[in-house]
């Protein structure tokens, strides 16, 4: 179980998963903050970015610049410790599902 866990290739499969989910929230968080709504934006650097720059450029942008800060972390600690990296993307594909969730409840909602 441990050498399944410290596999590269699991590390792959969980930051694609990652990749979705996050893509599925940036969805998500336009449907809740179209058209200017900015408000109901809980994290308050996401809330000044999509204010300055608009929705969705602002969602795009902010977006992009995380994920690939992110992307390079993964790449990093997927040569040195996987399992670890692993354990940590599992953890963070469960919260992206339950952050999904949420804004798609929250869009139906608005909508």
């Amino acid at each position: 179980m441990i050498s399944l866990l410290s596999t590269p290739k699991l590390s792959l499969l969980l930051t694609i998963i990652f990749l979705a989910f996050n893509v599925l929230d940036g969805h998500s968080t336009y449907l809740v903050l179209k058209p200017n709504h900015y408000r109901r934006e809980k994290n308050p650097v996401a809330r000044w970015v999509f204010t300055w720059l608009g929705i969705p450029r602002g969602i795009i942008i902010f977006k992009t610049v995380l994920m690939s800060v992110l992307i390079i972390a993964i790449g990093y600690y997927a040569a040195w410790d996987p399992f670890v990296l692993n354990i940590t993307m599992t953890l963070a594909d469960v919260m992206f599902i339950l952050v999904v969730l949420h804004n798609y409840r929250i869009a139906r909602k608005y909508c």
